[in-house]
């Protein structure tokens, strides 16, 4: 009964979209348009929701719960599993997309009804999309007969807190950016867009997308770090670029916001970014969906889904860029920046945001390309991005250090000079510091180090000189840039790896740290089996500071292995862990690592997203009412 009844509320989202889809083309509807929208997200979530009781009662009559669950599973990582695997995903997407879509419909009152209404149209078209898309190719209600007793299992390493958490926040990321693409195409369309003030409508929506893929990429970056036991926080993978891509075009997007609103300039740029960040979300999709991408995040899939996403892509594409090339030259000026100007400077970092997108598109779709027309497989890793969009980046980030000091028109060099000039000297002698600590030298390592030191100390004086009162959004923004900057440098210059085999009862150095492995245990989890090993960390002075403990935990449904790290963390280093292949009479592999400041880059994404949370509470106060 229960996924006749989830399928029915996914078919009745179909119509609820159409109905609004069709009124919202039409005058006088309010009241029809208010009951599709309302429908469209009640039927959406009662779907959604069924699907999770499915998973919960591990209903195996359905083909999703059959492929992604079992009886043995936690009920956390039951509920969690419904948005781990394709169709359970998409309908997630959907339900993001209605609610998006529910806070447009709240915008209406009498002066934007035509803006509202035309923004409506174009989020249901989207909607529509995505729903045919899910009935059609990736029903999570479709059945299954004969029923089985139990089901195959679960991702072992996808049964992780974080991870649970991470594609909704992703989600609400891309999905957001749809907003600001409706009402992007809805100002183009409209004859009086120029003289309506749209941007403060998509400006709360721009933050809310930012805010939170900010933090879902921070999470699925520090899932990495501890779960796949490489020692590392980021890997270029092509997943990864995936949502990193459209953030980029976000944090350009944004910062050229304030710009239109401050001084009505580069409307057109905004509306194009705002068009291009959507399309790069669903780019994104297409990438993770279609199943030609091998990634630990990917999931591999039938061809053909891909292929409708990548139409669809190209019909979204198509219409809102052959739109703003015809309508962008009413929302053109031709009014010219001063480069030592607070919008001079916010400029400068939209053109390297956007070259750095480029670099990354560039890198993670010309391998698939070359496959396509060639059948030749290449690889393009670290060292491309690293040599690549690691420079591009450094000069927007000595940009970002100085632009909350600048001000808005013409600013002297020498007045410019007279406010840094504090800060050049405190981030210079604190990278003496730092580096008569590490005492190792590489110019990225110097550049990073400088950059990070006058990014938090620029904007560490910001909020002194205001005497902490009117806090913005940006400037602890930007502080958390620089916590992040500091963490990344430090965490890839300095780390300390030793890869050694170790029996019981012995011991090792690392960084003046002495390990010593004292035991291995048999656990038995709830849907597992592991083997972990007892370490102690002793310091110089032959103080127990840590009891590490790694696993190698066995799943049996599945079939998997995974190793579970340990780690020890202070606000300096990090002391991490992993357990390796052995025997008690050969030992085990272990893997240590040594990772200066590494805790300062989740440190600095959660300041980001506190700064952000702050710029969506002051630009809701801000909507036009």
């Amino acid at each position: 009964m229960a996924p006749t009844l989830g399928n029915l509320a996914l078919w009745l989202s179909l119509v609820f979209a159409g109905s609004q889809f069709y009124n919202t083309r039409k005058k006088n509807k309010l009241k029809i348009i208010s009951i599709s929208v309302i429908g469209l997200l009640i039927s959406s979530l009662f779907s959604f929701f069924l699907l999770i009781y499915l998973y919960v009662i591990s209903d195996f009559s359905v083909l999703n719960v059959f492929q992604n669950s079992h009886t043995t599973k936690p009920l956390f990582y039951k509920i969690t599993a419904v948005w781990g695997n394709h169709e359970g995903s998409m309908l997630l997407w959907i339900i993001v997309l209605t609610i998006f879509n529910y806070f447009i419909f709240k915008l209406y009152n009498k002066k934007n009804f035509i803006f509202v209404s035309k923004t409506l149209e174009i989020q249901s078209f989207i909607t529509l999309g995505f729903i045919v898309f899910t009935i059609l190719t990736s029903n999570p209600f479709e059945r299954m007969v004969p029923v089985q007793e139990n089901g195959l299992g679960f991702n072992p390493i996808l049964q992780d807190p974080a991870l649970a958490i991470h594609p909704p926040l992703l989600y609400i990321g891309y999905v957001g950016f749809s907003a600001a693409f409706s009402i992007s195409v809805a100002t183009l369309v409209l004859k009086n867009g120029k003289n309506f003030p749209w941007y403060k409508y998509m400006k709360p929506f721009v933050m809310v997308a930012w805010t939170f893929l900010t933090i879902g990429i921070a999470l699925g970056s520090l899932w990495a770090y501890y779960e796949l036991g490489w020692g590392g926080w980021w890997f270029w993978d092509p997943v990864e670029n995936a949502s990193f891509m459209p953030w980029l075009l976000g944090t350009a997007l944004l910062h050229s916001l304030i710009i239109v609103d401050k001084k009505q300039s580069l409307q057109a740029w905004v509306l194009l970014l705002s068009i291009l960040a959507f399309l790069l979300s669903v780019v994104g999709t297409f990438l993770v969906r279609s199943g030609i991408l091998t990634s630990v995040h990917a999931f591999a899939l039938d061809p053909t889904r891909g292929i409708y996403i990548l139409l669809f892509i190209a019909i979204l594409g198509g219409y809102s860029l052959m739109l703003f090339s015809s309508k962008s030259k009413i929302y053109s000026t031709k009014n010219y920046f001063n480069f030592f100007s607070k919008e001079g400077s916010i400029l400068v970092n939209n053109i390297i945001m956007v070259v750095a997108c480029a670099t990354v598109l560039l890198g993670t779709i010309y391998p698939l390309l070359m496959e396509a027309l060639t059948g030749n497989k290449i690889s393009i890793g670290e060292p491309y991005y690293n040599s690549t969009v690691v420079p591009i980046m450094l000069p927007a980030i000595l940009i970002m250090g100085v632009g909350p000091i600048l001000s808005w028109g013409k600013e002297s060099v020498l007045e410019i000079a007279k406010k840094v000039s504090s800060v050049f000297i405190i981030t210079l002698a604190m990278t003496i510091i730092i580096f008569s600590i590490y005492k190792s030298y590489t110019f990225l390592g110097i550049a990073g180090i400088v950059l990070a030191f006058w990014i938090i100390f620029n904007n560490l004086t910001t909020l002194y000189r205001n005497k902490f009162n009117n806090l913005t959004g940006m400037v602890v923004a930007h502080l958390g840039v620089g916590f992040l900057m500091l963490g990344i440098t430090a965490s890839s210059i300095w780390q300390v790896e030793e890869i050694i085999k170790m029996k019981l009862k012995s011991e090792t150095e690392i960084n003046k740290y002495q390990i010593f492995f004292n035991e291995i245990n048999e656990i038995k989890g709830s849907n597992y089996l592991s083997l972990r090993g007892d370490f102690l960390v002793y310091d110089k002075g032959k103080n127990i500071i840590a009891k590490l403990k790694p696993e190698n935990r066995f799943y049996p449904v599945t079939g998997n292995f995974t190793s579970e790290a340990s780690i020890h963390t202070n606000l300096f280093r990090d002391l991490y862990i992993v357990l390796g292949e052995g025997n008690i009479n050969e030992g085990w592999t272990v893997r240590l690592y040594y990772n200066p400041l590494v805790v300062w880059i989740w440190i600095g994404a959660f300041t980001i997203f506190l700064g952000g949370v702050i710029s969506i509470n002051k630009s809701l106060k801000r909507m036009p009412k």
